[in-house]
């Protein structure tokens, strides 16, 4: 069953076609281009993946998928690309495309090499397990699924990173838990026919009734809060015979205008909200051995802030 397909873009996509006709700066124009491109692209590969997954769910009673999901709570956020929900668990599956040429390391980050250049991108495992425990705590805080599954430790959440089948990828065998998407939904079924008598039992034990698991898709889809990301303030168009504001003074604004005012210098550390998109921040080494903190759903969010050093 699919509960929630993705919220339209359209209005972005818009705002953003309409900010490229706008802009008198051909350095600006470069910056909106990207984020177009990015946010297409991003759209597409989002959808072409669900396609698999619907295929296999459409008429499926006993799974349900909900897809572009964002949940606030208690000051963390959950961006999750797709869920699927049954009686014994849910499982968050994160949509990774690239043009590039993929390359899944041994901590799970990945290389994309685009025509020889390298571009590094960190764990999305990782990312998508911090979004496992605010949807869990969400859950537990929000959901009544009875006292035999909160002693037994609470619904089981799994992570599962979905990689565009049209995605070149060098790796000859993908890390536990990568998938391409086009194969994921029969790679699942195959270890579901693989599972021992005793995790059978495990798994029986916490398993809940359907109309329980339709009550927490209806929950959790309740409680969706699409991303609202200002890109008419993000790129101010100047009007004719005005100077057009940097970037750089565009994004200043942005951050001045995102975070609390007291304090006024702010110290962002890995794990804080992302000033644009709240998301989690989390830390990179840049160019020159510098680190930097950075939006974890880059490059869906390009923010990015250098961490100062510390001073004797």
């Amino acid at each position: 069953m699919i509960f929630k397909e993705f919220d339209s873009k359209q209005e972005i996509l818009t705002t953003l076609k309409n900010l490229l006709k706008e802009s008198n700066s051909e350095k600006q124009k470069t910056l909106i281009s990207q984020d177009l491109i990015l946010l297409t692209n991003g759209i597409e590969s989002e959808k072409q993946n669900a396609y698999y997954i619907d295929f296999y769910l459409a008429d499926n009673k006993n799974l349900i998928a909900l897809h572009d999901i964002r949940i606030e709570h208690k000051g963390r956020t959950a961006q999750i690309d797709h869920m699927i929900i049954n009686r014994v668990g849910i499982e968050l599956l994160e949509s990774k495309s690239f043009k590039g040429t993929l390359t899944i390391n041994d901590d799970n980050s990945l290389e994309v090499n685009y025509n020889g250049k390298i571009k590094s991108f960190p764990n999305p495992l990782e990312q998508s397990k911090r979004h496992a425990d605010v949807l869990q705590k969400f859950i537990e805080d929000n959901a009544d699924l009875g006292k035999r599954v909160e002693l037994l430790g609470g619904f089981n959440i799994k992570s599962v990173v979905l990689i565009h089948p049209e995605t070149t990828i060098t790796n000859k065998k993908l890390p536990d838990n990568f998938f391409r998407a086009d194969t994921y939904m029969s790679k699942r079924t195959e270890e579901v026919d693989k599972i021992g008598v005793l995790e059978v039992f495990k798994l029986v034990s916490k398993m809940i009734n359907i109309d329980s698991v339709k009550e927490l898709a209806e929950l959790i889809k309740s409680a969706h809060k699409p991303l609202e990301f200002d890109y008419a303030s993000k790129y101010r168009i100047a009007k004719p015979g005005k100077e057009v504001p940097t970037v750089v003074e565009n994004i200043k604004v942005i951050i001045e205008e995102t975070l609390p005012t007291e304090p006024t210098k702010q110290q962002l550390k890995e794990g804080d909200e992302c000033p644009f998109c709240k998301s989690s921040l989390v830390l990179r080494k840049g160019k020159n051995e510098i680190d930097f903190l950075g939006c974890s759903r880059f490059p869906k969010c390009r923010f990015t802030r250098r961490v100062a050093k510390a001073t004797n």
